[in-house]
């Protein structure tokens, strides 16, 4: 038996972390469907009518430069692996002072791109209605805060959905004009009458269409697989949207002339798409745009909101930046304020596209230099927590190179952009030394370190000490989730525990909704434990109390099924114990997180239908063959040995019912079919190893059978049902069925096998 613990101390190993959710798809998906923009559906008319066919260099040196960056974020990303990115980033590196200009200049410019993307969305909107395009940016912006306020949910794959869509109508324009472009039109390359010049002013404009690669970093706690996934989604989608850029106004250049008067038009896309594919190449171009634009400009004002909420709760912002909806569990007013400063800008700038861009483009520039600066610093300062496991190839050349290039980008700007840009930073600056200096909760850098060099090495060691003795204590996972099944589950993990010798991993995923920031309902979930026993807490006390070690972890996340694979991704669990409260109908099943699991864990699972599991003193396990049966005999056989109860081996043969026994030849024909079955029976308990009664039925309903058998007993197990087939789906599975009409409870058994 497992040795006892302390109750007292049960909820001591009880941690709260994020959950990671996200595959390199769905990573990737977040840069490019923030790039895959506003700015590759408005602006390649205005930029090529100010280079020529030079802005193909333009849009080339921008991905170049993003590059850059994107390796140099790649490896404080996996150094850094927390919720946060460019923000975390300078605030580990340079402190609270240049986190506080950072943490504004982030959020602003997100905002000024949010309001360029609806201001984008205006003109293809305005093109198809005649209206304002301000009107409709203003009125768009209105609802995606709405939406936004009450955590409208999206599906897991919604994100990657419309990247799909967005890319595919571009390559649809592409394929369609790439045999129509005239080459001659692109001659000269770079325009006497332009020259260089037109590169360097383009290249502020355009930089803002490369923004979205900085959100990945921004989710990295939440991303599976860091060290691999997240400098693969990074570099991969600043390489896919340059690739996709260039082609799109290749195709542009090649069909107009750049300086046709016609060329600077925010919709010359949807022109030239009318003019190839007709009033359906119109359509097609105009559903991109639209779904681009009003894509780009949700995921921005999210991410605003989110960086905002951030910064009220480290105190850089006002505390009530900080507040979350009592109903919405949204950060309600972080998002007003978000939304109320877009549809600002776009009443007072909603005239000057180009402006908006710049100004964002140069904000976001600004926290890139630092963050290629700071991959040098955090290099040198070789700091014992600071190991990235991706190293920036080409160093220290390629961190000096992206700070040279944002530079460069930065002072071709417009007059106007800088004195905008200075002036935000400079508002920043005096924000911290008035009112922050002395009330921050951040902390530098040394901080930091104390408690890396003195907890973390610790907790590394305990976490290694564990998976090292992983084999002599086997983990079971225990998900909970409902009160009312809590008990009969525990009765059963802790018994299974002790029998085999095994620690349990507790674990409640907190639940949030998208619009929500995990860190909110981090929060909200340590103040409702400080108020109050949690069903961690108490389950924790009572594997104590059992005798059984056990470790409890809160995980916030946005899909409860992800949530739970990813800890059994960790933890190589032995066994995953579930429980199931209410009616078993399939229709209801399918939208759990107990079908969720069932669907994807590569583990073995049980899953409990309790109706009140007292002493149990009889189990009745029904088989048919198959590795589910013979698990569940095993765990019906440790569990009897657990409670001194007894174990019944049932099975159900389908005959004719009492009409079978009105001749002789019937009555002979119902010996051999017992016969054959009691043999079976005999086979499989001793291919398993456990002893048990045996008992063979027959009747017209297998169902009806086994429901019968079971009201001698307390317990039923029984393995999964394979039955994947239409009359399943209709009428439910065998094991389904039992788990509704038994009286007793019934504890279904998947194997991995």
């Amino acid at each position: 038996m497992a040795e006892k613990v302390n109750a007292k101390n049960s909820n001591a190993n009880t941690r709260t972390h994020l959950a990671r959710d996200l595959g390199f798809i769905a990573a990737m998906s977040v840069g490019v469907g923030t790039m895959v923009g506003a700015g590759i559906f408005v602006l390649p008319g205005i930029v090529a009518s100010k280079a020529g066919p030079a802005v193909l260099l333009s849009f080339a040196t921008c991905g170049f430069i993003s590059i850059l960056i994107a390796l140099c974020m790649a490896e404080l990303s996996t150094g850094m692996p927390y919720a946060g990115g460019g923000y975390l980033f300078a605030v580990r590196a340079f402190g609270p002072l240049v986190g506080t200009v950072m943490g504004w200049a982030l959020w602003l410019s997100l905002i000024f791109a949010s309001a360029f993307y609806m201001i984008g969305f205006g003109y293809y909107m305005g093109d198809a209605l005649g209206v304002s395009p301000t009107l409709v940016a203003v009125i768009m912006t209105v609802l995606l805060g709405l939406l936004n306020f009450v955590g409208a949910r999206e599906t897991g794959g919604t994100q990657s959905v419309i990247v799909g869509v967005l890319i595919l109508v571009l390559i649809t324009f592409v394929a369609r004009a790439i045999f129509t472009v005239e080459p001659q039109r692109l001659t000269p390359f770079v325009p006497p009458e332009i020259g260089f010049s037109g590169v360097m002013i383009t290249l502020p404009i355009l930089f803002i269409t490369f923004m979205g690669f900085a959100e990945i970093s921004a989710i990295s706690e939440e991303i599976r697989n860091p060290n691999r996934n997240l400098p693969l989604a990074l570099v991969g989608s600043v390489v896919v949207v340059t690739i996709i850029y260039c082609a799109v106004v290749f195709c542009i250049l090649g069909l107009r002339q750049y300086n046709d008067p016609n060329m600077a038009n925010e919709t010359v896309l949807m022109d030239l798409a009318r003019q190839l594919m007709g009033r359906g190449g119109y359509i097609l171009v105009l559903f991109g745009g639209i779904l681009a634009t009003v894509s780009s400009a949700n995921a921005s004002v999210m991410a605003a909101s989110r960086i905002s909420f951030a910064m009220g709760r480290d105190q850089l912002m006002p505390d009530w930046f900080n507040q979350i909806h009592s109903r919405f569990r949204t950060p309600y007013l972080s998002i007003a304020v978000t939304g109320g400063l877009t549809m600002v800008l776009l009443v007072i700038l909603g005239g000057h596209l180009e402006l908006l861009a710049e100004v964002a483009g140069f904000l976001s520039l600004v926290l890139y230099s630092l963050i290629t600066l700071a991959c040098i610093i955090m290099r040198h300062a070789k700091l014992d927590w600071y190991k990235p496991s991706f190293r920036t190839p080409g160093y220290p050349l390629v961190p000096v190179l992206g700070l040279m290039g944002c530079i460069f980008v930065m002072v071709n700007t417009s007059r106007a952009t800088l004195i905008i840009g200075y002036l935000i930073v400079a508002a920043s600056f005096v924000w911290y030394l008035l009112f922050l200096r002395k009330g921050t909760r951040l902390v530098g850098a040394s901080n930091i370190l104390l408690r890396e060099k003195v907890i973390n090495p610790l907790v590394v060691r305990a976490e290694e000490f564990i998976v090292a003795r992983r084999g002599e204590f086997p983990t079971i996972l225990v998900p909970l989730a409902n009160p009312d099944t809590e008990q009969s589950l525990l009765k059963v993990s802790t018994a299974l525990a002790r029998r085999r010798r095994a620690r349990l991993q507790l674990i409640h995923v907190v639940n949030v909704p998208l619009q929500t920031p995990l860190e909110a309902g981090r929060a909200a979930y340590e103040k409702r434990r400080e108020e109050q026993k949690t069903l961690l807490d108490i389950a924790s006390r009572h594997a104590a109390e059992q005798g059984v070690k056990a470790r409890a972890s809160a995980i916030v996340a946005h899909n409860v099924p992800s949530a739970i694979l990813s800890v059994a991704d960790v933890e190589q669990p032995d066994l995953v114990v579930m429980g199931w409260h209410g009616e078993i109908r399939r229709p209801r099943i399918q939208r759990t997180s107990v079908a969720g699991v069932l669907k994807v864990a590569k583990g073995n699972v049980v899953v409990l239908k309790t109706r009140g599991l007292g002493e149990v003193g009889r189990i009745l396990v029904p088989i048919s063959g198959g590795p589910h049966a013979k698990l569940g005999l095993k765990v019906a056989s440790e569990l009897a040995a657990e409670w001194g109860a007894l174990v019944t081996a049932l099975n159900s043969q389908v005959g004719r019912g009492p009409s079978a026994a009105r001749s002789e030849f019937d009555r002979e024909s119902i010996r051999l079919f017992r016969g054959v079955a009691e043999d079976f029976v005999r086979d499989t308990l001793d291919e398993v190893g456990v002893q048990a009664e045996m008992n063979v039925v027959m009747d017209t309903d297998i169902v009806r059978a086994i429901v019968r058998a079971a009201a001698e007993h307390d317990l039923i197990v029984m393995g999964a049902s394979n039955e994947w087939t239409l009359r399943s789906w209709l009428f439910g599975s065998i094991p389904d069925k039992v788990a509704d009409r038994a009286p007793a409870s019934v504890l279904m058994v998947r194997s991995r096998e």
